[in-house]
């Protein structure tokens, strides 16, 4: 009896991937963390929030705008989002509008606020691009016009979030720290190290700033799939909480 020769069995992919899952899970992490922010921070009035990290490339400028967007999605919250990294600015980018005129151009009177104060694509959030790399950010961030612009758009925003420089290199936000009402810190899964973290603990404490938590992305979510929900969701850690990947 000849038998037919039968056809090799496809392999299937071993955990394929579902990008719709992970997209969902992705948004409902930044909820996660816009609701540990929101809870974190009890005062009437506008809340100020400062975004940073240790080093570059840690991804605090996308874990800042998709923050901002989660606040915005909530009912009558108005948000504005302030490019603070004078000298790697990148909200531009993240957001897809025009760089200039910005934050430094109306410090510099160049232009008025109303100018650079432009909406998004997302309903409630409004951004401040950077304008022009200048030459001396440091002095710009501690100057009494920046104090002043920020006291002037309180009165019209719920949340204002600021995209600052990596505080463990420069340490160009330490005056909007001593000013906000909280700073998240920004960690890469496996390239921040422990000291580069205790670096900033310690920065931003000695400064007098309140430090509401951590958020770690660039999580592997085959890994995490492997480990399980709880190891996607969050990571503890005595100084604060950490959500998920983008």
């Amino acid at each position: 009896m000849i038998r037919k020769k039968q056809k090799p069995r496809e392999k299937r992919p071993e955990n394929p991937i579902d990008l719709e899952t992970i997209a969902l899970q992705i948004r409902e992490s930044y909820k996660t963390a816009r609701a540990n922010i929101v809870y974190s921070i009890i005062k009437k009035g506008c809340k100020k929030i400062v975004f940073t990290s240790s080093n570059k490339g840690e991804g605090k400028t996308v874990t800042s705008v998709n923050v901002a967007i989660a606040l915005a999605q909530q009912v009558n919250t108005r948000v504005l989002i302030i490019d603070c990294d004078l000298r790697r600015p990148q909200l531009h980018n993240a957001l897809n509008i025009d760089a200039s005129p910005g934050l430094t151009n109306f410090l510099n009177s160049e232009v008025t606020q109303d100018e650079i104060i432009r909406p998004t694509k997302v309903e409630n959030l409004k951004a401040v691009t950077y304008g022009a790399v200048p030459p001396n950010p440091s002095e710009l961030m501690a100057s009494g016009s920046m104090k002043d612009f920020i006291m002037s758009v309180e009165k019209d925003f719920d949340f204002i979030i600021f995209d600052t420089p990596p505080i463990g290199v420069v340490i160009d936000a330490i005056p909007i720290i001593k000013s906000a009402d909280g700073v998240v810190i920004v960690v890469k899964n496996d390239v921040t190290t422990y000291p580069d973290l205790k670096k900033v603990i310690g920065i931003i404490n000695r400064n007098g700033g309140k430090i509401l938590g951590t958020i770690i992305n660039s999580i592997d979510t085959t890994r995490a799939r492997k480990f399980g929900r709880k190891y996607y969701y969050k990571y503890d850690y005595k100084y604060g909480y950490g959500y998920g990947y983008y």
